[in-house]
């Protein structure tokens, strides 16, 4: 009988394997100086992030949950950051931080689950376009170690979790192309899109860019136009259900809060460089391997655009993405003439996180119709030399990390919070200045909010903080005369205050800080969140919306293996 099972899955489960086991030994590659001397990393963006999971681990932990007002993370400041960036994956960091007994480990778990998010997507990817074993691997190993997802041993960008989930999304997208032969599931395209939306909403917007060429080419060949679109809207209502309290939140804040943004960088000096082949495949650079492989495969694709329709499909969108991503485009036109278009952006190389894997499709693809019309040792050849470009791209990007790790002693200086059991030490340690969803007063330069910040922080130290039931933040201090003082919490329009029993409606200063009338003696202040009951409703549908959805596949699961 055990037998028998075996057999039955055995290659269902060598699918899983091959990424599984390639992914590992990817990520223990370009992290073995972390591994073998046991160092954690605070990267450029290692102390936010883990400002966030903070948060939702002691709420979880303490079972006083604050949705909007942040009391654990970001200097139990009461700012908000969660409730609008990548909410629903914040709880579920919080909750593997649980069993995290420091931040090393929880920063290796979090590394092997990306890359291994990322190989199976991939791998899966490739095989449902017809791409044998071997070639799936190939194209995983390339994807892995190729642009943001080698990137974020490197720096904890959150851009790395909007790359591992594209593969996902183009699987949706090849679902969408095929309409014509098998009507595509609305369901798992609206789930995988609220999820992408739950973790990292800026790549929700990449991911519609990508979408979009193939609805319309899948309505083009499709023959029941009519059931397309209307599939694709209940795609879009299944996808608003699950995301509600994603815009419920921006709906909430923004019409009445006036939002910092994110710190301004020039598009300019932060696409990707195409003109001059670089060190690694990481942030603006690309290796000549890598460079000439997407040249050869458009090349190959303009020569050979009839041969196979999904190649030329999803090589010429990639070529467009990675123009997109480079300093070929006119960056510094959009951005003196729409500064709006890259403030929000930021990084023109965000668009490789798409680029990337619809090229390296292609050019499984191609290697795929080399072997078909040339024969196995033509294709060996092809095969060999994009290992070649693995194990280039392997080298490259572990000598950017390591030499990332040697000569920025900044990054290593807090391995022993890092180390050390618990996970207090560290986040009291590590002061957050960056300007995300702070509460302007007026428009004000991001660069100019984290001086603010700054200069305000050795302020902090005069007050003792305490969490109280209800998602409450209580504030003490003491004065030896009454003055004007400003606390270390910030304020929105939903917020209220309470000095010394009374409620207030005190000024702010530019970033959002209250400033408040202190008597002599001791003084008490506690911050709230008033949250409509509206949004409370539209958390719940959210959450609804999930654990249906997770019952409707556990069901779809069980029926699989009963057949």
């Amino acid at each position: 009988m055990e037998n028998s099972f075996i057999n039955k899955y055995k290659s269902r489960i060598i699918d899983y394997l091959i990424p599984i086991v390639l992914s590992v030994i990817i990520a223990t590659i370009l992290i073995w100086t972390e591994l073998s001397t046991r160092s954690g990393l605070t990267l450029d963006d290692t102390a936010f992030h883990f400002h966030r999971f903070y948060d939702t681990y002691q709420q979880i932990q303490n079972h006083n949950f604050s949705y909007f007002q942040m009391n654990y993370g970001m200097g139990a400041s009461g700012r908000i950051v969660n409730a609008l960036y990548g909410p629903f994956l914040a709880y579920l960091m919080g909750f593997l931080l649980l069993f995290c007994s420091s931040w090393l480990r929880f920063q290796i778990v979090i590394t092997y689950l990306i890359f291994i998010i990322g190989g199976l997507g991939t791998y899966h990817l490739s095989r449902k376009v017809k791409i044998s074993k071997t070639v799936s691997a190939i194209i995983t190993a390339m994807f892995l170690t190729t642009g943001y997802i080698a990137y974020w041993p490197r720096s904890n960008a959150f851009n790395s979790w909007g790359a591992v989930l594209i593969p996902f999304v183009l699987m949706q997208g090849i679902n969408l192309l095929n309409n014509h032969q098998k009507r595509f599931s609305w369901v798992s395209l609206g789930i995988v899109m609220a999820i992408v939306a739950q973790i990292h909403l800026l790549s929700t917007f990449f991911a519609i860019l990508t979408l979009i060429p193939f609805f319309i080419y899948g309505l083009v060949l499709s023959k029941n136009k009519h059931q397309m679109w209307i599939d694709a809207f209940k795609a879009v209502g299944l996808f608003i259900i699950l995301t509600a309290n994603v815009w419920g939140a921006f709906l909430l804040l923004y019409p009445t809060n006036q939002m910092a943004s994110p710190i301004n960088y020039s598009p300019v000096l932060t696409a990707l460089n195409l003109s001059v082949a670089g060190a690694s495949t990481m942030w603006t650079s690309i290796t000549e391997v890598t460079l000439l492989l997407f040249i050869v495969q458009i090349i190959y694709v303009l020569f050979n655009f009839r041969s196979s329709r999904l190649n030329t499909f999803v090589t010429l969108e990639g070529a467009v993405f990675l123009y997109l991503s480079s300093n070929l485009f006119p960056w510094q036109f959009i951005k003196d003439n729409f500064p709006a278009v890259t403030g929000y952006l930021q990084f023109p190389n965000r668009f490789t996180v798409v680029a990337y894997p619809l090229l390296f499709i292609g050019i499984g693809l191609t290697i795929t119709e080399i072997i078909k019309n040339h024969g196995k040792k033509i294709g060996i050849i092809a095969s060999a030399l994009a290992i070649v470009v693995v194990l280039f791209n392997v080298r490259a990007d572990f000598n950017e990390i390591n030499n990332n790790i040697t000569y920025n002693k900044g990054i290593t200086s807090n391995v022993k919070e890092m180390k050390e059991q618990g996970l207090d030490v560290y986040i009291k340690k590590i002061a957050i200045n960056s300007p995300d969803y702070l509460p302007v007063q007026k428009k004000i330069k991001s660069s100019d909010v984290t001086g603010i910040l700054m200069s305000m922080a050795p302020q902090e130290k005069n007050f003792s903080k305490k969490n109280l039931p209800g998602g409450q933040l209580q504030l003490k201090w003491n004065e030896a005369k009454a003055k004007l003082v400003t606390l270390p919490i910030f304020m929105y329009r939903q917020s209220q205050l309470n000095v010394n029993g009374k409620k207030v409606n005190p000024k702010l200063n530019e970033i959002g800080m209250p400033q408040v009338t202190a008597k002599v003696g001791e003084n008490t202040a506690i911050l709230s969140f008033k949250t409509p009951i509206w949004f409370t409703v539209l958390l719940y549908i959210s959450i609804l919306g999930w654990v249906i959805m997770i019952i409707y596949g556990v069901f779809r699961l069980v029926k699989i293996i009963k057949k």
